[in-house]
């Protein structure tokens, strides 16, 4: 069985390690992203299972690349997990009419993104 890619996206390089460690346990493949504008072109050049989407990096914003990755019929159908400390219910709000299937908040608890994760990678198999 292949493994599942997930593609992180976040400026910041701890978060991303955290991530890493978190995920660890559902042996999956990870690339990463430091920028909106690279995530984009990971996403097009070897689709991933899932993407775990920061809403504050430069270049492009999380919703800005969420937004593009939803109107592209080649990563349309990716399943994205917005991860950010973005916390205001206008965030939660427009992440979810840009079509995202979770919305985690940083500092999240490494258990609960797994789940969250490995939830969001079943459904809909």
């Amino acid at each position: 069985m292949t493994p599942k890619r997930i593609l992180v996206a976040d400026d910041n390089l701890q978060i991303r390690m955290l991530v890493k460690a978190a995920l660890r346990p559902l042996d999956c493949e990870i690339s990463e992203a430091v920028d909106g504008e690279e995530a984009l072109e990971r996403a097009f050049a070897e689709p991933p299972d899932l993407v775990l989407l920061d809403v504050t990096m430069p270049k492009l914003d999380g919703f800005e690349v969420l937004s593009f990755l939803r109107k592209h019929p080649q990563t349309a159908g990716l399943k994205v997990v917005m991860l950010t400390t973005a916390a205001q219910k206008a965030d939660l709000q427009r992440a979810i009419e840009l079509g995202c299937e979770e919305y985690v908040v940083k500092p999240f608890e490494p258990r609960a993104l797994r789940e969250t994760v490995g939830r969001v990678m079943e459904a809909g198999r």
